[in-house]
């Protein structure tokens, strides 16, 4: 990487930290995952008007509250973008070079998350397929054809809670795996977010700052896409 992003993201960080970015995107995720979790509670509970209804509530309040969430990100990464562009940091020709240099580096890095996920998916799956094969060959073929088509069927629950085990667990170490990798992009991903919002700041933007100016924004974009 460019000695140049390190001066940059030294610079970017010092006005939002990376643990704040971090715990702004932890309650987003929070938020969009609970309010995923309790709509599917709602589709399950249909004879509970009670418990459904309060459920909604909670669903209103959990969706009002990630909307505040991004859109005060979103705030913060416009001030960020106005005060780099109107600092003088980089100008537009070599801001567009170190976000090209960043998006190389992101594409070389999710290249490799993926070739690497492909080939521990591999791995996994063939040695779950020995150790599978393992306990065909110890179990008569008697006790299994009893598990499979006789009337054990606490056995053959167990045995097939086991293989939905292995594949959660085989699924969960690549989802890891994958967020491990992707966990040393965060900070170009964020760095490439403010230099790309920097180039569309003219003489017109203005920081907003207070609490009244930030409460006009959001209701002003509340609704919207932005």
């Amino acid at each position: 990487m460019p000695l140049k992003y390190f001066e940059i993201k030294r610079l970017l960080r010092s006005q939002i930290s990376l643990v704040d970015s971090l715990m702004s995107k932890a309650l987003k995720y929070l938020l969009l995952y609970g309010f995923l979790a309790i709509f599917m509670t709602i589709g399950s509970t249909q004879q509970k008007i009670d418990v459904s209804g309060n459920l909604l509530i909670l669903l209103i309040i959990m969706g009002v509250l990630y909307r505040l969430n991004v859109l005060f990100e979103k705030i913060n990464i416009k001030n960020l973008a106005i005060a780099f562009r109107k600092g003088n940091f980089l100008d537009s020709e070599h801001t567009e070079m170190l976000i090209s240099d960043l998006e190389s580096s992101l594409n070389k890095i999710n290249n490799f998350a993926n070739w690497s996920c492909g080939i521990l998916a591999t791995i996994s799956i063939f040695v779950s397929t020995i150790y599978l094969n393992f306990l065909k060959d110890l179990i008569p073929r008697e006790e299994l054809t009893k598990l499979f088509f006789g009337e054990v069927a606490s056995l053959r629950s167990s045995f097939i809670g086991f293989l939905g085990q292995l594949m959660l667990m085989i699924i969960l170490v690549l989802f890891v795996y994958y967020l491990t990798v992707q966990a040393f992009t965060y900070d170009r991903r964020f760095v490439i977010i403010v230099l790309k919002s920097s180039l569309y700041i003219d003489e017109n933007d203005e920081i907003i700052i207070g609490f009244l100016n930030k409460w006009q924004y959001i209701k002003k974009f509340f609704i919207s896409g932005v």
